[in-house]
C-alpha cells in the first residue's frame, strides 16, 4: 500500500501517452493505399491484408479504392473512399484525434466505454475528434458520414449526435442529430441541420465521391461574426431569464416567511384534546376604611324605622278606640 501514490502517478502519466502502433491498422479492400511516414512512403496493394499504423501517419487512397482504418482493437473504424487524404494524428487512453483533409469517410465510433487505470476503475467514454480544412467534429459514440474538400465540409449523422463547428471558431458549434445533415463552408458558421430522407441517406453512404452531398438542400449559412453575435445575445437572454427566476424565487421565499411569521406557532395555540382552563375566582372588593358615612346612614334608617313603628302604633290605637 505504501507504493500506491507512485503507482497512481505512473498510471495517470501513461493514460495521456499515445497507444502502441498495433492499436491502429489499415485494411485494403481493393485499389491501393499510400502511407506517408515521415520521409518514408509505403504502398499497400494487397487486398484483405492489414498494415499497422503509427502516430502521425498520413494515408492517401488511390482512384477506385476502398480501404478501412481500425482503431482501438476495431472499436473505432473509418471507411475511406477514393482520393481521400486521412491523417492519424493521435491516440491515447482518453482521446482519438484524426483528420480528413479531402475525400469521403464513414465513421463508426463505438458507444462502449473502457475502464481507466484507477483504483475504482470508473468507466469513462473516450472522446473522438476529426479535423478537416474548414471544420472540427466532436463525437462520443455515433456513426456519421463526412465529405470534405478544400472549401467546405458536409456531415450526415446516421446515429447518435455529432458536434460540428468551423475551424476558425470552435465555440460556434451546432449539434447535428440522427438523420440530419449540416455544412460548414470556409469563413461561415455551420448551417442549421436539415432532415435527410432514408433514400438520400443510402445514396450518400453508397456513393464514393464527397460530391454526393450536393443532393442535400442546405439552408443559407451565417457568417462567423453573425453567429458569434447571435450566440452572445442568446447567452445574455438566458442570463436575464435565470436572474428573473432567481428573483422570483427569492420573492416567493420572502412571502412564505412572512406568512409563517403571521401565523401563531403551533405550541402557543390551545390543543383540542387539552381541558379548558379553570374559571378565574372572583376578586374580593376591599371596603373603605372610613365607615362614618355608613354609620350615619344606618342611624337614619333606624330613625325612619322607628318613626314608622310609632305611626303604625297610633293607627292601631285609633282603630281600637273607634271600635269601642
Amino acid at each position: 500500500m505504501r507504493f500506491f501514490p507512485v503507482t497512481l502517478l505512473i498510471l495517470c502519466f501513461l493514460a495521456g501517452l499515445p497507444l502502441k502502433s498495433s492499436s491502429a491498422e489499415v485494411v485494403l479492400q481493393f485499389g491501393f493505399v499510400k502511407i506517408m511516414r515521415g520521409t518514408e512512403v509505403l504502398f499497400h496493394t494487397t487486398r484483405g491484408t492489414s498494415v499497422p499504423l503509427e502516430i502521425n501517419d498520413r494515408i492517401q487512397t488511390g482512384s477506385a479504392t476502398k480501404a478501412e482504418i481500425f482503431l482501438r482493437g476495431r472499436e473505432e473504424s473509418i471507411k475511406l473512399g477514393s482520393r481521400s487524404f486521412f491523417g492519424y494524428d493521435n491516440l491515447s487512453e482518453e482521446q482519438t484525434q484524426v483528420s480528413l483533409l479531402t475525400g469521403k469517410g464513414q465513421f463508426n465510433v463505438s458507444r462502449t466505454s473502457t475502464k481507466t487505470a484507477s483504483l475504482k476503475k470508473k468507466s469513462r467514454r473516450k472522446s473522438f475528434k476529426v479535423r478537416t480544412v474548414t471544420a472540427v467534429i466532436g463525437v462520443r459514440g455515433t456513426e456519421f458520414v463526412l465529405g470534405t474538400s478544400g472549401t467546405q465540409t458536409n456531415l450526415l449523422t446516421l446515429s447518435g449526435s455529432v458536434g460540428l463547428a468551423p475551424l476558425e471558431a470552435p465555440e460556434i458549434e451546432v449539434e447535428v442529430p440522427e438523420n440530419q445533415a449540416s455544412q460548414v463552408q470556409k469563413g461561415m458558421a455551420p448551417t442549421k441541420p436539415v432532415n435527410v430522407p432514408p433514400e438520400v441517406q443510402k445514396q450518400i453512404v453508397s456513393q464514393d465521391s464527397p460530391k454526393v452531398f450536393n443532393v442535400v438542400q442546405f439552408p443559407p449559412a451565417m457568417s462567423i461574426d453573425q453567429a458569434k453575435q447571435e450566440k452572445k445575445e442568446k447567452q445574455e437572454e438566458q442570463k436575464e431569464e435565470k436572474q428573473k427566476e432567481e428573483e422570483q424565487k427569492e420573492e416567493e421565499q420572502e412571502e412564505g416567511e412572512k406568512e409563517q411569521e403571521q401565523q401563531a406557532p403551533a405550541d402557543e395555540q390551545p390543543s383540542q384534546n387539552e381541558p379548558p382552563p379553570p374559571p378565574e375566582s372572583p376578586q374580593m372588593i376591599e371596603l373603605p376604611v372610613d365607615l362614618t358615612p355608613l354609620e350615619n346612614l344606618q342611624k337614619q334608617l333606624d330613625k325612619t324605622k322607628q318613626d314608622i313603628i310609632q305611626k303604625e302604633s297610633h293607627k292601631t290605637l285609633e282603630i281600637k278606640i273607634q271600635r269601642e
